[in-house]
């Protein structure tokens, strides 16, 4: 391809009259390409979107610094700005860099086409004086639906009024990468590929002898579906290759700093930023609110379910609600009682950026209360109770009466001392040997009558389920199954609050309350009898 050659040429094509070639040179003679001058290089770096970037970019004027700066060669980059495109605002100004250390100064503007940058480069060259002019232009205005031609004709305007006032400033001119998911890809990547093809005509008929321009190969092996975060923008990877195209065209043939080395090390996607999301418990559900992060356009919330039964994890279908710069989103259909994990995911484009820090949390956990109203209905043979308006379901618990043969558990009577002797303690025993008491106490004298009161009506006995064939039953104790000894549960009984008996003989049941996972209380307890 033409584009892949002008890159490595070490002398570039004499420029025609009228474009900026010295006097006396003309087409096919060779011109030498002048090496850098001494002390520090001043570059300044012209461009559109693809230059400027959006909020939480690297730019690929970072990677550019990063690798010059690394392989020890003095520049400095300068021009009119230092700041990126805000995408939440839509307006310039942004200085959330993906890292901001280092030198951020410019001269690109989002939106701009080749000719709307030419307008005020000779004015900015005038003041920032650069030795090396980057320039990546022309995206904008074939996006728009402009043409190559009028894209070509911005470029080589910028040439020409930069040379009026700098006029041995070396010229590095970058190919467009392609776009796809764009909505006209056909007719944006046909323009493109007119303009990469007729950009190395046009440096090869401007270039001289003390200004060069020469060609960086930003198109080769640029591939957009994975190098732009949406359909035309680059993302880190592009970002990183548009960079690496820079400076090998910086390396050769202008001598400045070595080629990028190949193959290009990873580089980081979506927003670098991670959210910090807060949850709230609300009668609709979980609400997990967080403010927006530089460069994120959409966001993702995970959840898995950690205890009891632990699930995968899970992007969740959910709306993300903007106001300002806060966003939140509303988590529904959570089972109470179950802890859960959560996190928020920021993407730029289709790039997924830094995840938040898991958030864990039990989810409504209080517990509802004891069923009340406990009875048995249908002559006996079924139970009910009185709905928990929070339940969703319910639990049967039973133990087994202690019942006893009735003659072994007449009750002793009382003794005057408050003893109790057993039935047959009211008649004194004989003496031993069946005689008189051999040491007889002198009778004690009985007092005399006195006036008592009525007595009152006898206590009522405990409730204890009526007999069958001589069998006494009654509960065991007071205590429910968290604490009482013998009781096994039937399971659940569904979200109704009726469940058919099936056990039969003498039992003490009572029924439990849940929502969904959390245990609530229990209900009073209820007898059954043997039938």
């Amino acid at each position: 391809m033409l584009s892949a050659m002008a890159v490595t040429l070490l002398f570039i094509q004499a420029a025609s009259p009228g474009f900026g070639g010295s006097d006396g040179e003309s087409v096919g003679e060779p011109v030498p390409v002048p090496g850098p001058p001494s002390g520090e290089l001043r570059m300044m770096i012209v461009g559109d979107a693809l230059t400027q970037g959006s909020s939480g970019d690297h730019t690929w004027r970072y990677h550019l610094w990063r690798h010059l700066t690394e392989n020890r060669v003095e520049f400095d980059f300068v021009g009119p700005y230092d700041d990126m495109y805000d995408l939440e605002e839509e307006g310039f100004g942004d200085e959330t860099y993906a890292d901001p250390a280092f030198d951020r100064d410019h001269a690109a503007r989002w939106g701009h086409s080749a000719g709307e940058l030419s307008d005020e480069v000779s004015r900015q060259a005038a003041e920032h004086e650069p030795h090396y002019l980057l320039l990546l232009a022309g995206f904008e205005g074939i996006m728009a639906g402009g043409s190559a031609d009028h894209a070509l004709a911005g470029v080589g305007e910028t040439v020409s009024t930069v040379r009026v006032v700098r006029g041995e400033t070396r010229f590095v001119v970058g190919e467009l990468p392609p776009v796809e998911g764009s909505p006209d890809d056909d007719r944006i990547n046909s323009e493109i590929a007119r303009f990469n093809m007729g950009v190395v005509d046009l440096a090869g008929r401007l270039t001289s002898a003390a200004s060069p321009v020469v060609i960086a190969r930003v198109a080769d092996g640029y591939a957009p579906a994975h190098d732009n975060w949406d359909g035309a923008y680059p993302n880190g990877r592009g970002q990183l290759r548009i960079a690496a195209a820079f400076a090998d065209a910086l390396s050769n043939p202008l001598g400045v700093g070595p080629a990028h080395p190949r193959p290009l090390p990873d580089a980081e996607v979506g927003p670098r930023v991670a959210p910090e999301p807060e949850p709230e418990e609300t009668d609709e559900g979980l609400l997990l609110a967080w403010e927006t992060v530089p460069g994120a356009t959409d966001y993702r919330v995970t959840q898995r379910r950690v205890t009891p039964d632990p699930d995968e994890e899970t992007v969740l279908p959910l709306e993300v609600v903007s106001d300002g710069r806060d966003r939140s989103a509303l988590v529904e259909g959570l089972f109470s009682g179950a802890r859960y994990e959560f996190t928020v995911i920021p993407f730029k484009g289709g790039d997924a950026g830094v995840a938040s820090e898991p958030i864990q949390l039990v989810w409504s956990d209080d517990p509802p209360p004891g069923p009340a109203g406990i009875r048995l209905e249908d002559d006996g043979t079924t139970l009910a109770w009185d709905r928990v308006d929070d339940a969703t379901h319910y639990e049967v618990w039973v133990r087994p009466l202690d019942c006893v043969i009735a003659d072994d558990r007449r009750p002793p009577y009382e003794t005057v001392d408050g003893g109790s002797r057993g039935p047959d303690d009211g008649v004194p025993e004989p003496p031993p040997g069946g005689g008189r008491d051999p040491d007889p106490s002198p009778p004690v004298p009985e007092p005399p009558p006195t006036s008592r009161p009525e007595p009152g009506p006898e206590p009522t006995p405990p409730t204890v389920p009526p007999a069958s064939d001589g069998v006494l039953c009654e509960r065991r104790d007071a205590r429910g199954p968290e604490h009482g000894d013998g009781w096994r549960t039937l399971g659940t009984t569904g979200e109704g609050p009726r469940w058919s008996l099936t056990v039969s003989g003498d039992y003490e049941v009572v029924v439990r309350s849940y929502r969904d996972y959390v245990e609530g209380g229990f209900s009073d307890s209820i007898l059954t009898t043997r039938p």
